[in-house]
This record gives structure tokens, C-alpha cells and sequence, in this order.
């Protein structure tokens, strides 16, 4: 996901946490006489103090340990669900070796706070630390006792397996249902039943066999939805009432009013979930809010090792994904819900899938045209300006380095692949990189960026040797990536190569990106120096919206002040009035003025609105009305601006002075507002909002 407003942050607040929890103490301790009490606790202790597990986590830091009065209770933070039953059996068999001091144990994995106590120290509370001692409380002594939530992730252990005993549901303190299982290996445990369980159990499912009302309980869901489409609806609220009865945590953001706190609750929910659900329904795969949230779910799992995992459910519909989607849920198993019927079905599919990684086959879409996004070659929508023909005379000149220009949604990529195609029926070999699809795994290092980069070279153009293949380790990735362009690509192309660069913008966070693009630059020099040198053939195309001089400092070591500039504007009048044409002219000659001021111009505003007048048979008066509303066509574009600048107050403020008519000044803040296309202007002095409708919206949320 390209980051709009590049160096913003903002401050995430505390936060639960998913912790394995073992918790223990003294049987009988009250009734021991008063000078029998600490030397028992102190046996414990050591025991505790000498198991390996305890050490292991100690010294990576990711266990609290605290006291409780007749025992305690060892919180591990890693991801290691073993740890607490291995640290259970090492505790267990220390006392029993020494003097058999009478301890039972429960282990439970949950949500649990992380609070300083009264004297600052690290504390723990929750209802995870809270369910571990019910567990616990359940056991006679000697017993390792541990709830179902915990036992399901221990049955995927092969070696853990035959000591998880069944003992069904129990009704304790408060009512409170548990789901209990009793480990006990013929040596460490209890194989007896507790006596609290004595005619209370109601025998279920066991737990090897991974019960389906359990399955998923503990996990952090967020269910992500088109609003006000009837079908979806019905279906949110079936998966949202079973997956809370199988004990997962579900969210979704319709109890929410929509603002700051929304945009900041929505990311940071996503961000912290074990899973994303999107539905997807032909409504839904259109709404750029829900392609949004799903770009932060993407860029959370490659950033947090695969959490949150994403989970599509195909609402009624089966068939192609657009392009926007593609490339995030293509690769991902998706269940089909045809009607209520299928919720069973798509429940359990669903409980399982959070168990274990499906390993089905994959489902390949082809991509549609969406009222967003790039625009197929051959769509009778697009409209060509007068950029197109600067872009399309800079490639067949073959300029050294063509700069595309502008703010997210104007077309940048809509307009280079249309270039590009004209380049292949000239004959002239073609590459493009996105770098919107590189991994955060590619940009590490200045290496594996480089690497990547030649690999994605030589895979288009069908070349025998990988960067792999020639790497020198005892020379510089700059010299090792230029060495291969120069030997393996450009040698091998006699005619030309145009290579495109889409999305650099990720590069300009990057601490290696000035290098980068330092590198671009000498190539361009060294085309000018040496007009018969193999860069002589290559031309570069470079799409960014985010302002250069903001990242680069030296510009005279930067492609961004050399070749051909091509600036994306907004749709002028003339443009609006083709547009309109194509789609029929659903836009009446009285309201094209109001059109117009409502939605400046911007492209994907333009088409999305008249698509709706067209497929709602709308007119401007009742799509002006909503426009700014959640119900308009235009909730999730609007949305995705909140989600944006919730993350920094300093952005909050330049806006707010705009529509306060307070003074701006801060010139990055600007050129930052201005790519992510919320402004228009060329100084913080002349800003201005670049239409009426983000003005209107953000003067409700703002103000």
C-alpha cells in the first residue's frame, strides 16, 4: 500500500495481548499451620526458578511471573502454546522428587492487559489471566488441568496428542461454562477425575478431535463488509453470532460512529487481529473502503509474520475479482455462502481454516474493470489528455528517464500501460515493476532490494542468468546490480528496453532509497557522457505521487530533476463533458457547473459518479445530496482519507486551519496533503481543497 502521507505517525495506545497462561498454587494452603506456609512457597518458587522453560522465556523477556499469594501465576507472551505444559510436567516432577509439596495447575491461552501495579512494576490482568485460575480451581492436587482453548492448539502437537483427556463441560463459580481437559502422560498429572467434576460434567466432542464449537475460540476476528447491501448484512450477522458462541472475539465497525476515533479504531482492530473475513459480494469488491482495509490486512501480515491471516467469504458470487483485489486474494482458498443454507457449512469451514492453513487448491479470477483503479487497454471509458501525448512522444524519442506525476486515482497507471503496449507493437522490448508488490521481506536491505529487481527482470524477459547466478559477495550490491543490468540485460538487448517503475513512492521511506535512485541517476549521466555505452538502450519510466524533494536532499544525485516530467492533472471541463458522453449523458447541461465544483475534476470521483447516476438510475440533485454521507456512493473513498490522517495530529491541524481559514504554512505537510490528493495549490499559501465534497466531509469529521 503506497504510503500518501509518507512519515506520519501516530501513537498506538495500549493494546490486549494473546498470552499463554499457567497458573498454580498450594492445595490447602489456608488450613497449614502459619510457620509451614512460606517454606512451601519457597519450594515452589525454586521449582518454578529451576525450570528450563521458565529460564528460556525469562531471558528473552517475554514472560511475566507474578505472585499470588498461596501460588502464582507464569504468563508467557511468546508464541510457543508448548511452553506452559512443558514448564507444568518440570514443576510437577521437581515437587514430587522433593517433598511432595501438594500443587495443582490450570493452563489457559487468552487475552490478557498488560498494567503496572501500585508500585510500578509490570502487572497482568484480563480475562485471560482470569480464566487460567478457574481452570486451576477445578483441579485436586497433583492435576494439570488446562481449557479447551488451549488443549485445541496442543492437539495439532503429534507427541502432545495421547495425554489430552477429554472431561467435557462443567458449570463453575458465577455459571461460568468451562470446557475442561486433563493432561496426564502415566507419570506427571492425575489421572483421576477432580472431585469438583463429580457429577457436573456434561461429556462433549474430545479434545483430540478438535470439537467445532471451540475450534476458534480465543481468536481475534474482524469481519470486514459492504454497508446497506441487504445480502451481506444477513449473512454479517449469522457469522457474527456463531463465532462468538465458538468463543472468537469478533469485530465490526458498524456500532461505531464514524470519525477519528473510527479510522484509528478500524486500522489498529485490523492490525491486531488473528484473522480478516471480508465479504465478498459483487457490491462489495467494488467498495474502495473494503479494498482499503484489506491493504492494511495485507501489509500487516507481511510486516507480523502472517498475522492477520485473511479469509474470504464469496457472498452468492463466484465470479472475477478486480485488478485491485487480484494480487492480495487470488493466491487465498475462499468458502461460497449461496444463502442461509450454507452457514453451517461456511461456520465450520471457517473454524478450521483459523485451526490450520488450508492447503486446497487455488481458486484463479481474471480481473474485471471496476469503476477504480487501472483501466483496461481496451475500455471505452478512458479519455485521453494532453499528458497522454507528452508520455507517448518521450517513449518513442526514447528519453533516458520519463517522470510520471500525480496524486493517487489520476490515472498514472491507466496511462503508462498504454504506453508501454504502444512500445511492444513497435517492437520494443517492454518491463515493468511494480513496486507495490514487493514484500516488506524485499526491502530489508539494499541486496535483497536488487535482487529482487533483477530476478523480476530476468523472469520477463526470459533470461538464462539470475542475479544469483553472478552475485560477488566482496562486491557492493550497487556494483553487483549494475554489473548485471549492463551484462546480462542491456547486452542481450540490441533494439531497446523501456523499463517501467510503478509505485517508487515505497522508496522514498526506505533508508537505502537515495542510494537507489542515485544509481538511476549515474546511468542517465553516464547515457549523456557515452552515447555508444549499452545505457544508451535504456529507457526509464518513473511513477510516483509524493513530492521528491521531501526525501531526497540532493537532487543532483536523483532522476527526479532529469528527462521528461509528465504532471497528471484533474479532468478540465472539456474532459468531464467526453466522459459524461461515454456514459450516456446521464449529467443534464444545468447541473454540469455544481457537477464539477462538487468533485473538481478528479478522475476516479468523475467516472464513480456518473457510473452511479447511470446503474441507479440517480440524478445530480439526489447524489449531491448524499455525497458526503455513509450512504453515498463515495463512504469508502472518504473513509479511507480518515483512516489516513488519524494517524498524525500535525496533518488534523493544517487541515483544520483550512477550513477555518486559519494560516498553513508547513510546506511538507502540504506537498504530503497534495499526492495523497486531498489539496490542490502550488505553496501552502494557495492551498486549497481540491473539491467541494472532501471539504464538506471533512468540515462534519474535523470541526
Amino acid at each position: 500500500m503506497p504510503d500518501e502521507l509518507a512519515g506520519f505517525s501516530s501513537e498506538i495506545p495500549s493494546k490486549p495481548e494473546m498470552a499463554h497462561v499457567l497458573f498454580t498454587d498450594v492445595v490447602g494452603y489456608s488450613r497449614l499451620p502459619s510457620d509451614e506456609q512460606p517454606g512451601l512457597l519457597r519450594q515452589l518458587r525454586q521449582a518454578v526458578r529451576n525450570s528450563s522453560e521458565y529460564n528460556r522465556a525469562h531471558n528473552s523477556q517475554t514472560l511475566i511471573s507474578l505472585p499470588t499469594g498461596d501460588g502464582m501465576a507464569l504468563v508467557f507472551f511468546d508464541s510457543d502454546v508448548c511452553a506452559p505444559v512443558r514448564a507444568a510436567v518440570e514443576i510437577s516432577n521437581a515437587l514430587r522428587e522433593s517433598n511432595g509439596v501438594p500443587v495443582r495447575i490450570g493452563l489457559h491461552t487468552g487475552l490478557v492487559y498488560r498494567v503496572p501495579d501500585i508500585n510500578g512494576a509490570e502487572n497482568v490482568s484480563g480475562a485471560g489471566i482470569n480464566f487460567a485460575q478457574r481452570v486451576m480451581d477445578c483441579g485436586d492436587a497433583g492435576h494439570i488441568l488446562m481449557s479447551q482453548v488451549h488443549a485445541s492448539f496442543l492437539c495439532e502437537f503429534e507427541a502432545l496428542r495421547p495425554h489430552l483427556h477429554d472431561l467435557g463441560e462443567a458449570e463453575v463459580k458465577h455459571g461460568v461454562q468451562l470446557h475442561l481437559v486433563n493432561y496426564f502422560d502415566g507419570k506427571t498429572g492425575q489421572s483421576s477425575r477432580p472431585s469438583k467434576l463429580a457429577g457436573t460434567a456434561k461429556t462433549v466432542s474430545s479434545a483430540t478431535g478438535k470439537a467445532d464449537k471451540a475450534s476458534c475460540a480465543g481468536v481475534k476476528l474482524v469481519l470486514i463488509y459492504k454497508r446497506n447491501v441487504e445480502l451481506d448484512g444477513r449473512l454479517l450477522a449469522s457469522l457474527e453470532e456463531e463465532l462468538t458462541k465458538r468463543g472468537c472475539e469478533v469485530f465490526i465497525d458498524r456500532h461505531l460512529h464514524v470519525g477519528l476515533n473510527w479510522a484509528r479504531e478500524i486500522e489498529q482492530a485490523i492490525r491486531n487481529a488473528d484473522a480478516i473475513i471480508p465479504l465478498l459480494s459483487p457490491a462489495a469488491v467494488g467498495s474502495e473502503m473494503l479494498a482499503f482495509e484489506l491493504e492494511i490486512a495485507d501489509a500487516a501480515s507481511q510486516e507480523q509474520s502472517g498475522r492477520p491471516r485473511i479469509l474470504p467469504v464469496r457472498v452468492n458470487w463466484e465470479g472475477p475479482l478486480p485488478a485491485n483485489l487480484t494480487t492480495m486474494l487470488d493466491p487465498i482458498q475462499y468458502t461460497l455462502w449461496r444463502g442461509p443454507e450454507d452457514t453451517a457449512n461456511v461456520v465450520a469451514e471457517l473454524a478450521s481454516g483459523l485451526a490450520k492453513p488450508s492447503t486446497e487448491t487455488v481458486r484463479v479470477s481474471r480481473a474485471l474493470e471496476p469503476p477504480g483503479g487501472a483501466m483496461p487497454l481496451d475500455s471505452r471509458y478512458y479519455v485521453e489528455r494532453p499528458t497522454d501525448a507528452e508520455f507517448h512522444a518521450a517513449i518513442k524519442r526514447r528519453d533516458s528517464i520519463v517522470l510520471i506525476e500525480g496524486a493517487r486515482q489520476m490515472g498514472k497507471t491507466s496511462l503508462l500501460s498504454r504506453g508501454l503496449q504502444r512500445a511492444r507493437k513497435n517492437g520494443v522490448k517492454v518491463t515493468c515493476t511494480d513496486f507495490q508488490k514487493l514484500n516488506a521481506g524485499d526491502l530489508t536491505s539494499l541486496e535483497s532490494f536488487f535482487i529482487t529487481l533483477g530476478t523480476a527482470l530476468a523472469n520477463q524477459l526470459d533470461l538464462e542468468k539470475f542475479p544469483e547466478d553472478v552475485w560477488r559477495p566482496k562486491s557492493g550490491p550497487n556494483q553487483n546490480f549494475e554489473s548485471y543490468l549492463r551484462r546480462e540485460v542491456l547486452a542481450n538487448t540490441r533494439d531497446g528496453l523501456i523499463w517501467a517503475l510503478d509505485e517508487v513512492d515505497r522508496l522514498f521511506t526506505c533508508p537505502f532509497g537515495s542510494e537507489v535512485f542515485g544509481l538511476f541517476r549515474s546511468w542517465h549521466n553516464a547515457r549523456a557522457l557515452d552515447p555508444e555505452s549499452p545505457w544508451h538502450v535504456l529507457s526509464m519510466v518513473i511513477c510516483y505521487a509524493t513530492e521528491a524533494h521531501l526525501f531526497i536532499t540532493d537532487l543532483n544525485q536523483s532522476p527526479f530533476n532529469v528527462g521528461t516530467r509528465v504532471r497528471l492533472q484533474d479532468f478540465d471541463r472539456t474532459e468531464v463533458s467526453r466522459l459524461n458522453q461515454l456514459y450516456g449523458d446521464p449529467l443534464p447541461a444545468k447541473d454540469f457547473e455544481s457537477f464539477a465544483n462538487l468533485l473538481g475534476g478528479q478522475p476516479y470521483l468523475v467516472r464513480r459518479a456518473l457510473y452511479e447516476m447511470v446503474e441507479r438510475h440517480q440524478t445530480f440533485e439526489v447524489l449531491a445530496r448524499i455525497a458526503p454521507t455513509e450512504e453515498g456512493p463515495f463512504a469508502d473513498h472518504l473513509k479511507r482519507f480518515l483512516v489516513l490522517l488519524s494517524r498524525n495530529e500535525a496533518a488534523l491541524e493544517f487541515l483544520r486551519a483550512l477550513l477555518t481559514n486559519r494560516p498553513a504554512s508547513d510546506s511538507k505537510l502540504f506537498y504530503r496533503l497534495r499526492a495523497a490528493g486531498l489539496l490542490k495549490g502550488e505553496t501552502p499559501a494557495s492551498a486549497t481543497f481540491r473539491c467541494d465534497l472532501y471539504a464538506r466531509y471533512l468540515q462534519t469529521h474535523l470541526t
